[in-house]
C-alpha cells in the first residue's frame, strides 16, 4: 500500500486546466454569440457535476454512520471529491449572474406559454418562493451547509493522519465524524432536495413533483460511486493506491447496481403519478420531453441508464474485474449527463434535441475546474487514511457474496 503524501499529477493538472482553458474560452464566445443557449448548457454541465460532489457528500456520511470499515481505503479519494465544492460555489456565480433566463424571473409561465389562466394562477401563488433574491439567499444557504459538512468531514480525517498515534485524539475524532453526519444527513438532504426544485425544476415554473428532488439525488448518487469506480481504478493500475481489492470493487458494484434499480424506480414512480393525476400544470413538462426528438432520448435512457446497465451488473463476476465496472461506470456517468440534459434543454429547444458545441464547452470548463481543484487540494495528503485504526480491516475486507 502506497501511504506517501500525493504530490500532484502533472498529467491531471495539464487535462484539468487545458479542459477549463479551453471550456471558459468557448462558454465566453457562446455567451456573446448565443447567451441563452450558452446558459442552459452551462446549467446543465453545473448539475451534473454538482449532483457528483453532492452524492460522494452523502457517500461519506453514510459510511460514518454505518461505521463501514470497507469503504475506508476508498475515502480520501472520495474526500478529494468532495474538496471541489468551494469551487462549485464560485461556479454558481455565472447562474446567479444569468438568473434572468429563467422564466419565472420575468413573470413568465415557461417553455409551454398557453395563457391559460389556470397556469398563470399557479405561478402567482409560487411568487413569493420564486423570486430573485430569495433565489440567492437560498444558494447561499445551499452552498454554506455544504462546505461547512464537508470541510470539517475532511478535516478531521486529514487530522487523523497526523495524530495517529493517539488513540484517544483518534476516537474524538471519528465520533465528531459519526456527530456532524447523524446531523448533517437530514439538512443535507434538505437542501439537495430544494436546490434541485430551484435550478432544475423552477426552469418551467409552472411544474412541480415532490420527488423531483429524490430524482436528482438518485441520479447525483449513482453518478458519484460511478466516479469512485473509475477512480479507484486509475489510482489501483498507476500504483497510487495499491490497497483497493477485488473485493472493495464488488461492493461498490454492488451500489451501482442498487441505485442503478432505484434511479429507475423513483423515474417510473414521477412519471406513474404525474399520468395518474393529468393536470395541466404537470402533464407540461413531460409532454416536451415526449415528443420529438426528445423522446429519443428517453427512450435511451430507459435503455443505456437502466437496461443495459442492469443487465451487466446482475453478472457477479464483472462486479469483481475493476476494468470491466469502471467501463460500465464511465457508461453510466455518461448517461447521467444525458439524463440532466434530458431535465435542462427542452426548456429551451422544446421543439427537439439541438447538440451544441456550447454542451461541450461547458461541461469541459466545470469538469476540468474540479479536476484541476481536486487534484491541487489532495497534494501533500496519502490518498489513504493512515491514521484510520480501522484501515487495517479495511485492507483485509472480503465480502459476503
Amino acid at each position: 500500500m502506497n501511504a506517501s503524501p500525493f504530490q500532484g499529477s502533472k498529467r491531471l493538472t495539464t487535462l484539468g486546466t487545458g479542459s477549463a482553458v479551453l471550456g471558459a474560452l468557448t462558454l465566453a464566445w457562446g455567451w456573446a454569440v448565443s447567451p441563452r443557449q450558452a446558459f442552459f448548457s452551462y446549467v446543465a454541465a453545473f448539475a451534473t457535476v454538482l449532483s457528483l460532489a453532492l452524492g460522494m457528500l452523502v457517500f461519506l456520511m453514510i459510511g460514518h454512520l454505518m461505521r463501514a470499515y470497507w469503504l475506508i481505503i476508498v475515502r480520501r479519494l472520495a474526500e478529494a471529491v468532495v474538496a471541489t465544492l468551494p469551487l462549485l460555489a464560485l461556479l454558481f456565480i455565472p447562474i446567479l449572474a444569468g438568473v434572468q433566463m429563467y422564466p419565472w424571473a420575468h413573470g413568465s409561465i415557461g417553455p409551454h406559454e398557453t395563457g391559460v389562466e389556470h397556469m398563470a394562477r399557479v405561478l402567482s401563488h409560487k411568487r413569493p418562493y420564486l423570486n430573485i433574491p430569495f433565489f440567492a439567499v437560498r444558494a447561499l444557504v445551499y452552498f454554506a451547509a455544504w462546505m461547512v459538512l464537508a470541510h470539517f468531514l475532511r478535516r478531521w480525517s486529514l487530522s487523523q493522519d497526523v495524530r495517529g498515534d493517539d488513540a484517544h485524539v483518534i476516537d474524538e475524532l471519528k465520533e465528531k465524524q459519526f456527530r456532524l453526519s447523524a446531523a448533517g444527513v437530514p439538512a443535507l438532504a434538505l437542501t439537495f432536495t430544494f436546490a434541485a426544485f430551484d435550478w432544475l425544476m423552477s426552469l418551467d415554473p409552472a411544474w412541480y413533483s415532490a420527488v423531483f428532488g429524490i430524482y436528482y439525488f438518485a441520479g447525483g448518487f449513482l453518478g458519484s460511486v460511478a466516479l469512485l469506480v473509475i477512480i479507484a481504478h486509475l489510482a489501483g493500475r498507476s500504483g497510487a493506491v495499491s490497497g483497493v481489492t477485488p473485493y472493495h470493487f464488488h461492493a461498490l458494484g454492488r451500489l451501482l447496481l442498487a441505485f442503478v434499480i432505484f434511479w429507475a424506480y423513483i423515474a417510473f414512480f414521477q412519471a406513474f403519478l404525474v399520468q395518474i393525476a393529468n393536470k395541466p400544470e404537470e402533464v407540461t413538462w413531460y409532454l416536451a420531453r415526449t415528443h420529438g426528438t426528445w423522446k429519443g432520448v428517453g427512450l435511451a435512457l430507459i435503455i443505456g441508464h437502466f437496461a443495459i446497465p442492469f443487465l451487466i451488473l446482475l453478472s457477479k463476476g464483472i462486479k469483481f474485474r475493476s476494468g470491466l465496472l469502471a467501463s460500465v461506470a464511465c457508461w453510466l456517468l455518461v448517461m447521467h449527463y444525458v439524463d440532466l440534459y434530458w431535465v435542462v434543454l427542452p426548456s429551451l429547444h422544446v421543439e427537439g434535441i439541438r447538440p451544441h458545441v456550447l454542451d461541450l464547452g461547458a461541461l469541459l470548463l466545470v469538469g476540468g475546474s474540479a479536476l484541476l481543484v481536486a487534484t491541487w487540494r489532495q497534494r501533500g495528503y496519502p490518498l489513504v487514511p493512515t491514521g484510520d485504526p480501522a484501515l487495517a480491516a479495511s485492507l483485509g475486507y472480503r465480502s459476503a457474496l
